[in-house]
């Protein structure tokens, strides 16, 4: 049986409130830093101090008319964003509007993810056992390589290098109801 082996702590929490991209352009405007991440069966909620904030990928969310389950929840790697900020531009950590961001040491591939993922927190775990690559899309991938007026076209070699799963992963919170995740819980991967 394979063992789960740890790969950090959860460092960032957000929610999008709104769409990142409109057309051709990548703002980083409606995502909202939360203290608390609420996992529910129909998607992310945050508490961003004062209230709770409905992630755009969730269920109820006004504009939520192509809600996707398997693309609930979306989690990234610091290790990432250092090879986005190696190649490319400083992006700010979560750019990419990932739920959770991870302090990880090492990049972090979707074959490692088979074998579910795991959040620990002092009430409990949750596991995830769904996960899929975010691809990057060409307004992300301007944004990332700071050529904001580059054509789809001019920027394809950069995009190859945002996929596998460097722009994060998405998923589904099947059988997670009302979990709650603070910065500081311990995510980890079964071995191979």
């Amino acid at each position: 049986m394979r063992e789960w082996v740890d790969v950090g702590r959860v460092v960032k929490l957000q929610v999008q409130r709104d769409l990142l991209r409109r057309g051709s352009v990548y703002s980083t405007q409606n995502l909202a830093e939360v203290s608390v991440l609420r996992l529910t069966p129909d998607g992310p909620i945050g508490f961003d101090g004062a209230s709770w904030v409905v992630d755009r990928h969730h269920r109820a969310h006004p504009a939520s008319a192509r809600y996707d389950p398997a693309r609930a929840l979306s989690i990234g790697f610091s290790s990432h964003y250092e090879y986005i900020w190696e190649r490319f531009d400083s992006i700010p950590l979560g750019s990419a509007g990932e739920n959770l961001i991870v302090d990880a040491d090492r990049m972090v591939s979707l074959t490692d993810l088979r074998g579910g993922i795991r959040i620990g927190t002092p009430h409990g775990l949750a596991s995830i056992t769904t996960a899929a690559v975010a691809q990057p899309c060409a307004p992300f991938t301007r944004f990332a390589t700071g050529r904001r007026d580059a054509r789809a076209g001019e920027i394809v070699e950069e995009r190859d290098q945002l996929r596998r799963g460097v722009r994060g992963f998405v998923m589904a919170v099947d059988g997670l109801d009302n979990f709650d995740i603070h910065p500081g819980a311990l995510v980890s991967i079964r071995s191979a």
